[in-house]
């Protein structure tokens, strides 16, 4: 019997999170140590999924995870393999509807574990549209950032209309990300900032922060290209503050980015649609983020990671 397995990891948007969807650059890095593996194993009888979310017959698999059942049905089809028997596994590292990519890992997991089971050579940019059969049902319509950053090695840049760009890093230092463990409003902080956008009491309030993110964006991708630490995380502090005063954060975002701050990190913002979901510091040493981890989980961060930002 076959067996072939696929894999993908995390990401979170560094800097530009909302900004983005207004015309102004978005930066979006891999989280590698955060991993998910797709397992796809020949059997005699059935179609199966195994995970930590839902273990049956794919015939049974939840409305929530349509993308997911329509992926592997054109997968199947592409190989004309809609008989097959088989038990596909799934393990995941990665907190669902927290901004990490969750859906697209998955998916691009799953895409590559099929291929690899076909004894099949995928392209990057099949991978990509094959992805994206998944996201466009999960997410209505994605930007592509997501499954670009997830299956990449590299950061994304993204301007909204425009192709998205891999490109290099050149640095030595370590992110931190933790887990609220509350889930992320990412339509109602949109809606939030459009209403901002619109308010005539404030006139030019929100499009100032706006315009102001994009600058900020455009500086971190200069520093992360030239190992500008001190630099890069005093900018990710600005970017927060933008952030806050555009209505998108979280009293239990700001605890675990005050936390991160005491603990001696460089810069800590939220990460994502905000209203809840994930936050992560920069550090310059790999103990340094032990430290602040360790901090993050003390003031009630439900799950923490270490990132190493080096060059890619």
């Amino acid at each position: 019997m076959r067996v072939a397995t696929g894999s993908a990891h995390a990401k979170i948007i560094l800097i530009g999170e909302h900004s983005v969807v207004h015309h102004q650059p978005a930066i979006a890095v891999p989280l590698l140590n955060v991993a998910v593996t797709a397992t796809l194993s020949e059997t005699t009888r059935g179609q199966r999924l195994v995970s930590s979310y839902f273990t049956g017959a794919l015939v049974d698999l939840p409305g929530e995870f349509e993308g997911l059942r329509v992926l592997l049905q054109r997968l199947l089809r592409r190989f004309n393999a809609l008989s097959l028997n088989f038990d596909l596994k799934i393990d995941s590292a990665i907190p669902e509807e927290r901004g990490m990519g969750s859906s697209a890992a998955v998916a691009t997991a799953v895409t590559r574990a099929v291929y690899a089971f076909f004894e099949t050579a995928l392209d990057p940019q099949l991978l990509l549209d094959t992805v994206n059969i998944e996201e466009v049902i999960t997410h209505g319509s994605p930007s592509g950032i997501d499954a670009a950053t997830v299956s990449s090695t590299q950061p994304v840049w993204l301007v909204k209309g425009n192709p998205l760009k891999h490109f290099p890093i050149h640095m030595n230092a370590f992110l931190v990300v933790g887990d609220t463990g509350v889930t992320g409003q990412t339509s109602m902080a949109v809606n939030s900032v459009s209403e901002l956008l619109k308010d005539d009491e404030q006139p030019g309030v929100g499009q100032h922060l706006i315009n102001h993110l994009g600058t900020l964006t455009a500086a971190a991708a200069k520093y992360l290209q030239h190992d500008q630490v001190r630099l890069l995380g005093q900018t990710l502090t600005s970017a927060q503050q933008d952030l806050t005063d555009l209505g998108v954060n979280h009293p239990v975002l700001q605890r675990l980015i005050n936390a991160a701050n005491d603990a001696g990190a460089l810069g800590a913002k939220l990460t994502g649609g905000g209203l809840g979901g994930c936050m992560f510091a920069l550090t310059q040493t790999a103990e340094q983020a032990a430290k602040v981890a360790n901090a993050l989980k003390q003031h009630g961060a439900v799950a923490t990671w270490i990132e190493p930002l080096t060059q890619r």
